[in-house]
């Protein structure tokens, strides 16, 4: 038993925090200039984003590694060891490491603002900027609004976790954020940002090899910090680096247990940008 459990369990693991965190991952990065876009001038970019939350890894090894013991002594785990398990990656579900990428889409509207799409991973988002000048500085002010499916681009990881099945999840992320950069000549580009983001989840979960039915489960989670970012390239494309640093704070309630979602998050992106 506790062979076949090691064998299903840690590619579920992985699968079931790559699945339900790759929307956060793709909202989480801003990795653009902050100068707001001239009227009719339009911006691509393709950016790879990384989600390491340094509470949810510690939490996920624990976790394992005390049901994963019992296991080598017992045909089943009990009751409680099973709702501790199913609570805690619901959790990491939500809280926990990822992967994502996203494609952004930004036009100049004139009169200092600008806007932008956002696709990818089964996350849809549209931003708005308000641009302002300081000498070779320029500042923008912006709001991000977001939906995340849950669905991963890639269908295995929404079947590969056989103990814990995320039924459905939903996700509503708003944002609010402030950049400041310059730009060097043709070649470079340098920003700072700092930003606020409220999640609010709706997911239903289950664990019916471990003998626990499917839960649906509501709340959300509070997320700031800031980020630091540059771009190096000439004229029309760039390659693009970003380092964004959160803090998280909310709580979920699964399968009879309470979990803390709270924790600092790193966020690393990286990618490719053009200004036509």
């Amino acid at each position: 038993m506790a062979q076949h459990f090691s064998s299903r369990f840690w590619p579920g693991l992985l699968a079931l925090c790559a699945w339900a965190c790759a929307g956060c991952a793709v909202n989480f990065s801003e990795a653009r200039p902050a100068r707001i876009l001239r009227g009719g001038e339009v911006q691509l970019a393709q950016i790879n984003n990384v989600v390491v939350p340094t509470s949810a890894i510690g939490d996920s090894i624990s976790s394992t590694k005390s049901l994963y013991t019992s296991l080598k002594a017992q045909e089943k785990p009990s009751n409680d060891q099973a709702r501790d398990y199913a609570s805690r990656a619901t959790a990491i579900a939500l809280a926990g490491p990822g992967y994502a990428t996203h494609f952004d889409i930004g036009v100049g509207l004139g009169y200092r603002w600008d806007t932008s799409l956002r696709v990818g991973n089964g996350i849809y988002a549209a931003s708005l900027r308000k641009g302002y000048d300081f000498g070779p500085w320029a500042a923008a002010l912006g709001l991000r609004a977001g939906y995340n499916s849950g669905q991963s681009v890639i269908s295995y990881l929404d079947d590969a976790n056989g103990y814990v099945d995320l039924v459905s999840t939903k996700r509503f992320d708003g944002q609010l954020f402030a950049q400041l950069g310059r730009e060097f000549g043709e070649w470079g580009r340098l920003w700072f940002g700092a930003k606020g983001m409220y999640s609010g989840y709706t997911l239903e979960v289950g664990a019916p090899d471990l003998g626990l039915q499917i839960e649906k489960v509501s709340d959300h989670i509070w997320f700031w910090g800031g980020n630091i970012g540059v771009a190096v390239g000439f004229r029309h494309v760039f390659a693009v680096g970003e380092l964004t640093v959160l803090r998280a704070s909310g709580s979920l309630r699964a399968f009879g247990r309470d979990r803390d979602l709270g924790g600092v998050t790193i966020a690393p992106s990286w990618g490719i940008m053009g200004q036509f």
